[in-house]
């Protein structure tokens, strides 16, 4: 994981919600003083307060970690093959009638 980007993450979306440091500090029940630290030091929060802050700038930890969404990517990728699936029996459908109409 690269802290730095970690950290990116988060003061983009802090300007993004156009909210304040202090006020996510204050969210996540954490001083300011430690959070500067966090950012500054290059600290990971524990898991519990990295969930918090994840919530509070609504992504997920995923997000923050690895700057994507993994749940999110495999669902979409997952909803993508069903409605493919979903197409290829529609126009397989759609070829068979046509077979029949022309016999008629």
């Amino acid at each position: 994981m690269d802290i730095l980007s970690f950290w990116k993450r988060v003061k983009d979306l802090i300007k993004t919600h156009k909210t304040t440091q202090a006020k996510i500090a204050e969210y996540i029940d954490v001083p300011l003083g430690t959070f500067h630290n966090w950012i500054y030091n290059g600290r990971i929060p524990d898991v519990e307060t990295a969930c918090d802050l994840a919530s509070a700038l609504g992504v997920s930890v995923d997000y923050l970690v690895y700057g994507k969404d993994r749940n999110h990517t495999e669902e979409r990728q997952s909803r993508l093959l069903e409605q493919k699936t979903a197409a290829a029996r529609i126009t397989k459908m759609a070829e068979t009638i046509l077979q029949q109409s022309r016999q008629i």
